[in-house]
């Protein structure tokens, strides 16, 4: 398969990607649970970053394709997305003490 720019590419991909954001959410709540604070820090800012780039090639693919990407992927990855910006900001706040 060519690749066709910077994005996730295809449903597979971006199913794909979907899975990897969940099970990093999956991730920061067991290290949270288990009160690793470093671990859960540093795996919130990864996959903040990871959930991002999976949304935004979620949301580019609907764009291209709705018939493909269904909305139930665009709002899974949204929502995963907010979730783990939200962990990765309050880990920065409390880090930087504000």
């Amino acid at each position: 398969m060519k690749r066709k720019g910077f994005l996730l590419q295809g449903v597979k991909q971006l199913n794909l990607g979907a899975v990897v954001s969940g099970l990093g959410f999956l991730l920061v709540l067991g290290a949270s649970a288990l009160e690793r604070r470093g671990a859960a820090d540093a795996l919130s800012l990864v996959f903040a970053l990871v959930s991002l780039y999976v949304f935004a090639s979620a949301a580019e693919g609907r764009r291209r394709d709705k018939e493909a990407v269904s909305y139930n992927l665009l709002w899974g990855t949204g929502a995963l997305a907010l979730l783990l910006c939200l962990f990765a900001a309050a880990a920065v706040r409390q880090r930087l003490g504000l």
